[in-house]
């Protein structure tokens, strides 16, 4: 599928924002935007006309081979007019070819700003030619009345901006009329003056209007996808607030409860060990007591980063369980990978040296830390583990706390 095939508006600055704000708010729709959303407006169009060539194309060449077969079976050009039936259809077939083509072909889609105005000027060009060219006068108004339709046609069917219609058209009115000149065309002023100028003259200003109603409505198109895009950032910054903890800024309990059960569906789905971590900070109460809640909070949120820093994979996951409590969530881990992971903790708390004279395990603050590690089909269950390992967090403190605690390895369903 080419890129083209669904217009989505890219983000866009501020200031290009407040640009089509402004445009909205008076109403207008200049017929050339600034040059940072012009190109954005040009791809537009040229989307759109991908899609009505894919759509329409084949109803307009079969348009065309009935009109065509209708002129050769019907009106039965002889001579010099066979001559001119020949060349026009030849002519013009190529060129509605080259132009449908520029609807689904990549590379000529990039020349979509010309090309196909180019491709209708010369069916305009051709076709006008035979109305004067022609010396059956039946022949003559059968192709004046194809002037209008290619008018038509390649005025309001491709998406060109209006300047390039004008261009295109002008030149192939001019061109029409220099070739009548040089042939010494016998031309009819009224019927000329109908087909070749009020005809086209009226389709290029409801061109006009269209492509001013088009660019108004691609002002409004855009404003309301950046609204949509300022919406869902602000929805995702929601979210993510929901789900990390105001103070240290690491996940919430809220996270760590969907994250847990995901990856205990995971585990149980891949079969890999699922180990987790309960961590609780020694003696916290006496060291808010004595240094005060701001003290206290700043210890909080340098634990938390103690602890994310020491995951060293994407999937790992430190979250505040409540107070002074904190939980490692550690996907395809087992139990010696735990343990290697809480020894790696307790030493960089350690290394730390937070002073903490009121603590009776230390002269500094210190962690401990229970492990548990539920095994590969497992029948337990997320509760379970986190279970398991608050009461070898609880071992630990009783124990004498400034140390780890594994829990009894959990006998998995394969064992059994």
């Amino acid at each position: 599928m080419s890129q083209l095939d669904t217009y989505i508006p890219p983000q866009l600055e501020l200031e290009q924002i407040n640009y089509v704000r402004s445009l909205l708010a008076d109403r207008q729709a200049p017929l050339r935007f600034r040059h940072d959303l012009e190109p954005i407006y040009a791809l537009r169009c040229a989307g759109e006309y991908q899609r009505m060539s894919r759509e329409g194309g084949p109803w307009l060449v079969l348009l065309f081979v009935a009109i065509g077969l209708y002129s050769r079976l019907f009106m039965q050009p002889q001579g010099q007019d066979l001559q001119w039936w020949m060349t026009i259809f030849a002519g013009s077939g190529l060129a509605l070819m080259v132009g449908l083509a520029a609807g689904t072909l990549p590379v000529l889609l990039r020349q979509h700003a010309w090309l196909p105005g180019l491709c209708g000027a010369i069916v305009v060009y051709l076709t006008g030619c035979g109305s004067l060219l022609y010396t059956s006068h039946e022949l003559q108004q059968h192709a004046s009345y194809l002037v209008i339709f290619a008018f038509f046609v390649s005025t309001l069917g491709m998406r060109l901006r209006f300047a390039t219609l004008i261009f295109c058209n002008l030149g192939a009115i001019i061109a029409i009329l220099l070739t009548a000149w040089a042939s010494d065309a016998n031309i009819d002023g009224t019927m000329v003056a109908h087909y070749l100028f009020l005809a086209p003259g009226l389709i290029l200003a409801i061109a006009l209007i269209l492509e001013r109603v088009d660019r108004l409505s691609f002002l409004q198109s855009v404003m309301l996808t950046w609204e949509g895009q300022q919406l869902d950032t602000v929805n995702r910054q929601l979210n993510d607030l929901s789900r990390r903890d105001a103070l240290t800024q690491i996940s919430n309990r809220r996270h760590l409860d969907e994250s847990m059960h995901s990856e205990w569906e995971r585990a149980r789905r891949e079969a890999y060990p699922l180990s987790l971590l309960f961590v609780d900070i020694d003696h916290f109460k006496a060291y808010n007591d004595h240094y005060g809640h701001s003290a206290g909070d700043e210890v909080l949120t340098q634990i938390a980063r103690i602890l994310n820093e020491a995951l060293k994979r994407p999937g790992d996951m430190a979250a505040r369980y409540g107070g002074e409590e904190f939980v490692l969530l550690l996907p395809n881990t087992d139990e010696e990978g735990a343990r290697k992971v809480a020894e790696r903790l307790l030493r960089r708390v350690d290394q730390q040296r937070i002073a903490h004279l009121h603590s009776r395990t230390a002269h500094h603050l210190t962690i401990s830390i229970g492990i548990a590690t539920s095994p590969a089909q497992s029948q337990a269950s997320a509760e379970d583990l986190l279970k398991r390992a608050d009461d070898a967090l609880y071992a630990a403190k009783n124990a004498g706390r400034h140390r780890l605690h594994q829990a009894p390895p959990e006998v998995s369903a394969q064992a059994s």
